[in-house]
């Protein structure tokens, strides 16, 4: 960090605030130009140079080679995140450029940034509760690729990104189960800063409406309760109500439940694979924009500029609440028995909101192939109340254990577990120990590669309580910590974005022993001899059974999947419960 002296230091703080200065930036979205990679990052490092209180640091690789970096703007060249924590100021985390295609919060951010820094319209008010953490670019990969053709449903900007990373992952699909080398860096920023209110920039190409923009909000019923009665209470209601009072107002992401929104649209429920969902596991407050792609480029730059900051007002404004919320609601979670691992939108409780549309057409003719196809009719707009579905209800919950017992092989889930700061012992010696297990009765496959997996789907399982040998190195894992719900829904095998659903313990469904018919013969005879109430239950199981009666094999399985012969780990999650 750059050292001026201490007299230096205060005349930049107080003029901070005194002092509003003109802004640096030359941003050219408003001629459809969005700046490339280089530009972005040599406009953060002009705001670097000028500004003492802000800083660009490199936090992590990417897997195009090149440095994820942060921009940091607080109130003071201060940008330890332990000492501003213990300051009591909150974080407001932003990340852009997740989809390159979707650029409006790259310009966006910079706008801000150099806005805030210059102390236009006395936005810096806002560093006296809150620190600023921008991502300026997330997929340097996808940027890179940048083309006139990436984005075929926007007009606007000439020149995009590509979506997916130098690997051809989406990374929003990627934060917790962690493929790419961006999603790494980025799980030990969050970390490493903990944010308390985190928001990624996107564009969404859903229903043609009249709005700019657009929100997924955090989810309350994915909260505890004291943080869901402050999402539904403060902060959605003050979000909507101060964007409306500006240019452009906002209204939930018109997630779909009909081809027509008049009928109805549901708030929409993020995942631990998407940022926002990701952000939930930690009690952070996590949305995403969705600027509307039929708007063009200034109107999507300007209305993002304009929700970055109202949040960061709204954050500043209400810094020590959220702060006390969250802990607040980690100690909801840490005590709760039991933990919800689905839920489904509940029909019959909606409220009535105000939507600007246009009239769906059917019947339009496409000027390319002289067809009939689906559209909006924009010479028909409305404003009607539709239903608004935005609560779930929790259709399956497990009791929260006390442990999970974790053995070191998975080092694929440990070095995740790492990187989010689970804390956890290692046991130092073999040790036997009496655990529940489950066992994964049955499952099916996506029909279609998911981001690199075949992801598991219809998960079923049930569960024993064995006695089973552990190692010394083998994981002790607390449930009952800050990080409980990255815990539960990461190794709960049944959970939504479970690293079971993501393939990483895909091993023990693949059978490693197994039976000839013939082999097996004179061990399945000793055994009958050895247990005569099993020969019993075999015999009236031919008898109520003529088929597997006449079945050799069918019999010598029964005996085999039915004794010690069985293979106790096939199928058995390896990761363990103690209450």
């Amino acid at each position: 960090m750059r050292k001026k002296s201490a007299l230096l230091v205060a005349f930049c703080v107080i003029s901070l605030f005194l002092f509003a200065q003109k802004p640096l930036l030359n941003l050219k979205y408003e001629q459809n130009y969005t700046p490339t990679y280089n530009e972005i990052i040599e406009m953060y490092e002009l705001l670097d140079a000028k500004y003492e209180n802000a800083t660009l640091v490199e936090i992590g690789g990417t897997d195009i080679g090149k440095p994820l970096h942060t921009f940091i703007i607080n109130s003071e060249p201060e940008f330890n995140p332990e000492t501003i924590k213990a300051q009591g100021k909150s974080v407001l985390l932003i990340n852009n450029g997740i989809h390159p295609g979707e650029p409006c919060g790259i310009d966006a951010s910079l706008e801000f940034a150099d806005n805030i820094l210059c102390n236009a319209d006395n936005l810096a008010e806002i560093l006296q509760n809150t620190v600023l953490v921008i991502i300026p670019a997330y997929n340097i990969g996808g940027l890179l690729n940048r083309s006139a053709y990436n984005r075929s449903g926007q007009t606007t900007p000439y020149e995009t990104g590509f979506r997916g990373n130098a690997g051809n992952l989406d990374l929003n699909r990627d934060f917790a189960k962690c493929d790419s080398e961006n999603a790494r860096s980025f799980n030990r920023l969050f970390t490493l800063w903990d944010p308390d209110v985190f928001l990624d920039t996107h564009t969404t190409n859903g229903s043609e409406h009249q709005y700019s923009v657009t929100l997924i909000a955090p989810s309350p019923d994915m909260f505890p309760p004291s943080q869901e009665k402050f999402i539904r209470e403060k902060l959605l209601p003050n979000l909507y109500n101060t964007m409306k009072k500006g240019e452009y107002e906002l209204i939930p992401y018109v997630s779909w439940m009909y081809s027509d929104p008049k009928k109805g649209i549901m708030m929409t429920q993020e995942t631990s694979r998407y940022s926002s969902g990701y952000a939930s596991l930690f009690n952070c407050y996590g949305m995403m924009t969705e600027n509307h792609v039929y708007k063009d480029y200034t109107d999507r730059v300007k209305s993002c500029y304009q929700f970055i900051e109202v949040l960061a007002e709204f954050t500043s404004a209400n810094s020590e609440e959220i702060i006390e919320s969250r802990k607040n609601g980690i100690k909801e979670s840490m005590a709760a028995e039991t933990y919800p691992i689905n839920f489904e939108v509940d029909t019959t409780q909606f409220e009535m909101l105000k939507f600007k549309g246009y009239e769906v057409d059917n019947n339009q003719i496409s000027p390319v192939t002289g067809l009939p196809r689906f559209g909006y009719d924009k010479t028909r707009p409305y404003t009607e109340e539709i239903p608004f579905y935005d609560v779930y209800n929790a259709t399956e919950e497990i009791k929260i254990p006390e442990y999970y017992i974790l053995p070191q092989t998975w080092n694929r889930v440990i070095e995740r577990l790492e990187l989010n700061g689970i804390e956890f012992t290692r046991l130092a010696k073999d040790t036997t120990m009496e655990v529940e297990v489950y066992y994964i009765d049955d499952y099916s496959d996506a029909s279609r590669l998911n981001n690199g997996h075949y992801f598991h789907e219809k998960v079923t399982t049930t569960s024993e309580v064995q006695k089973i040998k552990y190692y010394a190195g083998d994981l002790i894992i607390p449930v009952r910590q800050k990080k409980i719900k990255y815990l539960l829904e990461q190794l709960e095998p049944k959970a939504r974005d479970s690293f079971f659903r993501w393939n990483f313990f895909d091993q023990v469904l693949d059978q490693r022993e197994y039976f000839s018919s013939y082999g097996f013969e004179e061990n399945a005879l000793k055994y009958l001899n050895e247990h005569p109430e099993f020969r019993k239950q075999l015999e009236e199981k031919r008898k109520a059974d003529p088929e597997f009666a006449k079945n050799h094999r069918a019999q010598l399985s029964y005996i085999y999947n039915n004794s010690e012969w069985a293979e106790k780990t096939y199928k058995r999650y390896p990761v363990a419960r103690i209450y």
